[in-house]
């Protein structure tokens, strides 16, 4: 965590649910207090859709006076009625939709799953959701139930969310730095300022400003 916060993010994320809810707390409580000088709200934490609806609520109250960032993926990406159930009783963030990929899930995750157009988050990855045309028509839907597009912040760390972000207005996108290599994060020069990054002037989105993937390309061609 302080080696992200060097390199100039001021929101992390950690991983929960892959162990017992103390020791999740204390992890939390190690990262809050011991390197966000008690800001919880620099830190989301992700389930990765671990949890069934008991264990879901038993966290969701221990984490509420925590005051997180986000909440995020909490159960199965289409248990619309667990995370309705959730949002109802957790006053903070909450975030999902990264594992959905089109209007229509979008349009039910809206309908179904209780969501609050004014603090949750949506993360649908405009990489895996068929494209830009697709993902502006979950913006389309989106704002036909009231949502603001800064309330889109897509999953997976890339050059394409970060451009989409860019130019959609989004609330901006994940970052993943040195993963999913050699595709993964931003070009070579970036660099990440109080959270910011520029997408850049280089053609497409970017890809030939990552210069171990350009080798890949180049071999490729010969």
């Amino acid at each position: 965590m302080r080696r992200l916060l060097d390199a100039g993010y001021r929101v992390v994320k950690m991983k929960i649910g892959g162990a017992p809810l103390d020791e999740d707390l204390r992890r939390i409580d190690a990262v809050v207090d011991g390197v966000l000088d008690g800001d919880g709200s620099r830190l989301a934490v992700d389930v990765n859709g671990r949890f069934d609806l008991d264990t879901a609520l038993e966290y969701a109250r221990a984490l509420e006076p925590l005051g997180l960032f986000w909440y995020e993926e909490i159960g199965d990406p289409l248990d619309y009625a667990l995370n309705a159930v959730v949002a109802e009783s957790y006053q903070g963030a909450i975030a999902t939709g990264e594992n959905l990929f089109s209007m229509q899930d979008a349009r039910n995750l809206l309908r179904y799953g209780g969501l609050r157009p004014d603090r949750d988050y949506i993360q649908i990855d405009p990489a895996l959701s068929y494209g830009l045309t697709e993902y502006r028509r979950v913006l389309d839907t989106l704002d036909r139930h009231g949502w603001s597009s800064r309330r889109c912040i897509p999953h997976g760390g890339h050059q394409f969310s970060l451009h989409i972000a860019g130019g959609l207005h989004l609330g901006g996108n994940e970052s993943y730095p040195g993963e999913f290599q050699p595709t993964g994060g931003f070009t070579d020069d970036a660099q990440v300022v109080d959270s910011r990054v520029s997408p850049g002037g280089l053609p497409g989105i970017g890809l030939e400003g990552k210069a171990e993937f350009y080798s890949v390309l180049r071999g490729l061609h010969a």
